[in-house]
């Protein structure tokens, strides 16, 4: 049964006639009278009494009235939805992000959609053990639209957007002996008992990376953790040193924040798509939010600079 015809027949009752009712849908009555002798032989029964007099519902079309508006009002509910999925307005959004390594300009971004956007549904995703190349395999099996992912280079499979490069700095506690210091070395640093990140993380790889490339070998970790919140917080009390991003230092003044010299570990935050499928509505308009403009970049591209720390005292 085609809603056309619907629409022709509720016109056609609520006019009661098919002259005027081709002139509220702006056809000629001919075909009118068409659509409504077509939806008869459709449904098998009359639904119009017609003389030369007058034009009357029959029991049938009397019946049919209440369920042809509540199935017109179906079929424009459906188109509406269809279009503020289209146009952004509506939808899912699936959205991985590595718990308090994520840019505030993110968070922002996520709060300004929000409301703009109520009929969104946004579901983050955390990291899980794996980090970010947790969240890069669950791009490239749909699971999620978007993902910040920390990287020190390509990641197969993902379009990456950066965001900024994160350099690390080594945090201790402020009466910890290098807390003093103008800066450290990779190699002074690997003395130290160190807290890592557990292995797949991108600060971490960071760190492994600057170490590797160096040629200096580091004392085990300590402690490995997946949580940065938790591995400040053992810093705090004096368990251990730590690679940090240097971002992490205004919200941790209590603590000191060490340059590491002459080559410290970097990485950068990018949000991540999958290169195998489109972004929806939803998901370029979020990604627009987070980066102005929106270009993706090769990881050769030379890295933003990083903000500067004061050494070896805390920031505040």
């Amino acid at each position: 049964m085609e809603p056309r015809r619907l629409e022709h027949f509720l016109a056609v009752a609520e006019e009661g006639g098919f002259t005027r009712a081709a002139a509220r849908l702006h056809m000629v009555q001919s075909g009118v009278s068409a659509s409504i002798r077509s939806l008869e032989r459709e449904l098998g029964v009359e639904l119009f009494e017609r003389t030369t007099q007058h034009v009357a519902l029959t029991e049938a079309g009397r019946a049919l009235v209440p369920e042809a508006r509540r199935v017109l009002g179906a079929v424009r509910q459906a188109r509406q939805v269809v279009t503020e999925v289209r146009d952004g307005a509506r939808g899912t959004l699936s959205v991985g992000i590595p718990h308090s390594l994520t840019p505030r300009t993110v968070l922002a971004a996520l709060a300004s959609f929000r409301a703009d956007h109520p009929l969104v549904q946004v579901r983050l995703a955390p990291p899980g053990q794996a980090g970010s190349p947790g969240h890069a395999e669950q791009l490239r099996d749909g699971e999620l639209d978007l993902a910040v992912v920390a990287t020190t280079g390509p990641l197969p499979g993902l379009r990456l957007y950066p965001l900024r490069t994160e350099t690390m700095v080594l945090a201790c506690a402020g009466d910890h002996p290098v807390a003093a210091r103008e800066a450290v070395t990779l190699a002074e640093a690997g003395t130290l008992e160190l807290l890592e990140l557990t292995p797949g993380w991108g600060a971490r790889a960071a760190v492994d990376r600057a170490y590797a490339t160096a040629g200096i070998a580091r004392r085990p970790a300590r402690l490995e953790l997946n949580d940065v919140a938790t591995i400040l917080e053992l810093v705090r009390y004096r368990l251990g040193v730590a690679f940090v991003p240097g971002s992490l230092a205004e919200a941790a003044a209590d603590l000191r924040f060490v340059p590491v010299e002459p080559r410290p570990p970097r990485y950068q935050v990018a949000v991540a798509a999958s290169v195998d499928r489109p972004l929806s509505t939803v998901a370029a308009t979020f990604l627009s939010r987070c980066l102005r403009p929106v270009r993706p970049v090769e990881m050769s591209e030379p890295a933003p600079r990083a903000i500067p720390i004061k050494r070896g005292v805390a920031v505040p």
